[in-house]
């Protein structure tokens, strides 16, 4: 054989060797065309990032030097990203990328699913990628009610339930966890932060009106805050209390609910005002009131804790005579409790 001829066959030879290893090293990022499946990646992007930014987690091995490296994606809303081929990146030179072609929203797709197809002379199968839209906090909290109007008894008992408002946020996970509050604060009505409920916390006696302004947050880093509502409360006069003009003979009863989260110390009932030009207030009791009274405004203000119902009798002192009004006092697990007076 001449030298020239037997210099082609090693040539050929190397050039076989080399394809060879080529094929045994490829990437597993690739598998050939041989292969069962396809490989699937997975990756992530913020919602909202420019334009051109990279998708972490997708970085496709070629392993075909010298092929056309124009590839191509397939699947629902693919023109949103773009290949890229990353030449003489130092760190994943030889290999595709992939980019958002334009800021993503997650309220409107959170997980891309899509192929990437490489070019023919590459021998791959297409590639299955997985892309999540992460979550920004960039939607604000929203009431699902305007404004409300409840009309209550003025003898409510207190930790009730008057009304409970609701909130949407269009954000994931802890950006999407809304929290309620008044401002101004009530010193009648409390607002439960994870519910949206109203609570009654003090008497209405001798209130007509109660109006509330709510907020809602979300969790975010930077918490959103949403446009308020307003609750206007109208209390109506009871219709357990009887009344008439005065006269020696008149009756009036009157039921209280003392809640059982009560404590030593919480006002739970205030003797309605007979108009009288000057009185004040006896607890009459003999040993161990459950309840303690201020003196010129019949406030009655818990002194211990209740177990069972107790009867208590308060005087009203007026120009006219005197006054005995019996109280059976009792936890709300106990149902309700009567006051009767004569007057």
């Amino acid at each position: 054989m001449s030298k020239a001829a037997s210099g082609a066959v090693l040539l050929l030879h190397s050039l076989l060797s080399h394809l060879l290893l080529l094929l045994l090293h490829a990437s597993p990022g690739c598998l050939s065309a041989h292969s069962g499946h396809p490989v699937r990646y997975f990756g992530q992007i913020a919602e909202n990032s420019p334009a051109g930014t990279p998708v972490d987690g997708v970085v496709l091995p070629l392993g075909c030097p010298g092929a056309d490296l124009n590839g191509s994606l397939r699947g629902d809303y693919a023109s949103d990203f773009k290949l890229v081929h990353y030449r003489g990146h130092r760190e994943h030179r030889g290999h595709l990328g992939l980019v958002s072609a334009k800021a993503l929203d997650r309220e409107f797709i959170a997980m891309y699913e899509l192929t990437v197809e490489l070019p023919p002379r590459c021998l791959r199968r297409p590639a299955a990628v997985q892309v999540e839209v992460s979550d920004r906090n960039d939607n604000t909290p929203r009431f699902t009610s305007g404004n409300r109007t409840v009309e209550v008894d003025e003898l409510t008992p207190l930790g009730t339930e008057l009304v409970r408002f609701d909130a949407k946020d269009g954000d994931a996970e802890r950006n999407g966890r809304v929290t309620f509050y008044a401002s101004p604060e009530s010193d009648l009505l409390h607002v439960v932060p994870q519910t949206g409920q109203v609570r009654l916390v003090g008497s209405l006696l001798g209130v007509s009106q109660v109006t509330l302004r709510l907020h809602v947050r979300d969790g975010g880093d930077v918490a959103l805050i949403g446009d308020p509502v307003f609750l206007r409360v109208n209390v109506r006069r009871s219709r357990r209390a009887r009344r008439g003009p005065r006269a020696l003979s008149e009756e009036l009863t009157y039921t209280v609910t003392v809640p059982d989260q009560s404590r030593v110390g919480d006002l739970v009932f205030t003797v309605p005002d007979q108009r009288f030009e000057q009185r004040w207030f006896e607890v009459m009791s003999e040993t161990d009131p459950p309840v303690q009274i201020e003196r010129d405004s019949g406030r009655l203000y818990l002194a211990r804790s209740l177990r069972e119902p107790a009867e208590v009798s308060v005087k009203i002192q007026n120009l006219r005579g005197k006054s005995a009004c019996l109280f059976d006092v009792c936890g709300s697990g106990s149902g309700c409790c009567g006051c009767s007076a004569a007057v």
